[in-house]
């Protein structure tokens, strides 16, 4: 235990350290996978495990940096990655409630928290699940626990949104051929003429009826924020369910001046929040809700009297996460938003997703404002695409590629209608203006 107390302690002096000095290195010391092969294979010599900690930390992404601009991936806020040793250490389930009393009780506080800033109803059920794509296949679920046709089930969504929704859909074994994707506007939200023409071409049919509508708040490849409200609308006149890919921009709801980017998100019938996104949470901790809940439980009935021990009272037998959720083994995850929440308040999380929609918006200024780029759409909160004047597919890659390798900055590219664009996604709100200049420069001088 004494060892284990020692490289604990040097552990954090090591993650403190390598964080506070973090400008000091590139965004990524580039190997390829066979050197980083070699250096991490297991053999018969052990090794110092401060050194191995070490060594990780060496050769990770540099999310903490101020010029990766990369992935939906967030440095996280320290204290909540704190957060994370103590339910590791104390290694609870929070699938049964008498495995894991307070952090069951905890998780529980928390959706109800996050659905209230929702403004979701005293009926409405969520869980802690792994991500978006965990949070988007329970929403799916639960709208086919309530799907009553016997007509096959269609999904609609847009084709923008995440690949996620996709493979939902196959595994619930509702074959590509049977989502339908709907074109986007300008601003690449779901187009609602679109959506209303496609449900109206479903009704018709005689062998299929919708399950699902999917729209989407925040999508992976623009940021884009589909109008809830006129989806709604169409949600109540063709009888169906409406699940919203929030994951990457629920957490707006914290946000004044943000927040009306998900006007109408509070009529969804069920909708996935990650706050390992916008809410600077240690990976992992995403969240599904369901405004009804009784679909949501309906969706994973299951007889586990080894684990539900129903005779201990209603009461308590509600109280069983495991009930609703596809995971079992389920990590404590919601103590570390817990932690932050009662210790340090919104203001870090609202603050910090400001921050980075503001630089967001100041690239797009610069670029918008440059002889040599232009942009591909105009943000609505922190990513953004946007090109390199005369580069095809092939080059904007290779200037991506070269920009990463040299350490200099971190970011990803997409296709848009058919064309590969630069993209970033700003999520670390220690970088300045200052960072978004030298990324400029850097794809400038390459």
């Amino acid at each position: 235990m004494s060892s284990s107390r020692a490289f604990a302690h040097q552990l954090v002096d090591l993650l403190f350290d390598h964080v506070e000095g973090i400008e000091s290195r590139p965004v990524v010391e580039w190997r390829s996978s066979d050197e980083l092969r070699e250096m991490v294979r297991i053999d018969d010599a052990l090794a110092d495990p401060v050194d191995l900690a070490r060594l990780v930390a060496r050769y990770s992404i540099q999310l903490h940096h101020p010029s990766y601009m990369g992935h939906q991936v967030c440095p996280p806020l320290m204290d909540a990655a704190s957060a994370d040793f103590l339910i590791s250490v104390l290694n609870n389930s929070t699938a049964v409630w008498e495995m894991s009393p307070i952090g069951t009780v905890i998780e529980k506080e928390v959706v109800r928290w996050l659905a209230d800033r929702a403004g979701y109803p005293a009926t409405a059920e969520g869980t802690a699940v792994s991500g978006g794509s965990a949070a988007n296949l329970t929403g799916l679920l639960a709208a086919r626990a309530r799907f009553d046709s016997t007509r096959t089930p269609v999904v609609i969504t847009s084709i923008d949104a995440h690949y996620s929704i996709a493979r939902a859909a196959a595994i619930m074994g509702i074959p590509a051929a049977d989502v339908l994707k709907v074109a986007t506007d300008e601003q690449h939200r779901m187009d609602v003429d679109a959506l209303e023409e496609t449900l109206a071409a479903v009704e018709a049919r005689d062998d299929a009826a919708v399950m699902a509508i999917v729209a989407t708040s925040g999508s992976t490849a623009t940021g884009a924020f589909d109008r809830l409200d006129e989806i709604a609308l169409l949600r109540d006149r063709y009888r169906t369910w409406l699940h919203v890919d929030a994951a990457h921009g629920a957490s707006v709801l914290l946000s004044e001046p943000l927040s009306h980017l998900v006007r109408g998100l509070e009529r969804a019938d069920s909708f996935s929040w990650d706050p390992h996104k916008m809410l600077f949470m240690p990976l992992s901790l995403g969240t599904i809700f369901v405004r009804d809940g009784v679909w949501l439980r309906r969706a994973f009935e299951a007889d586990a009297p080894y684990l539900f021990h129903t005779s201990a009272g209603a009461a308590r037998a509600s109280e069983n996460i495991g009930e609703m959720t596809i995971q079992c083994s389920k990590r404590a995850d919601a103590i570390k938003l817990w932690l932050m929440l009662k210790s340090r308040g919104t203001a870090p999380l609202v603050e910090a997703m400001e921050r980075v929609t503001e630089l967001t918006r100041y690239l797009f200024e610069c670029v918008r404002d440059s002889d040599d780029f232009e942009p591909v759409h105009e943000p609505q909160l922190n990513i953004f695409c946007f090109r390199r004047r005369g580069f095809d597919d092939e080059a904007t890659a290779n200037l991506r590629e070269r920009l990463v390798r040299s350490g200099r900055a971190w970011i990803t590219t997409t296709v848009l209608r058919g064309e590969r664009v630069l993209r970033v996604t700003m999520m670390n709100p220690r970088t300045g203006r200052g960072d978004v200049d030298g990324l400029l420069e850097a794809l400038r001088s390459d």
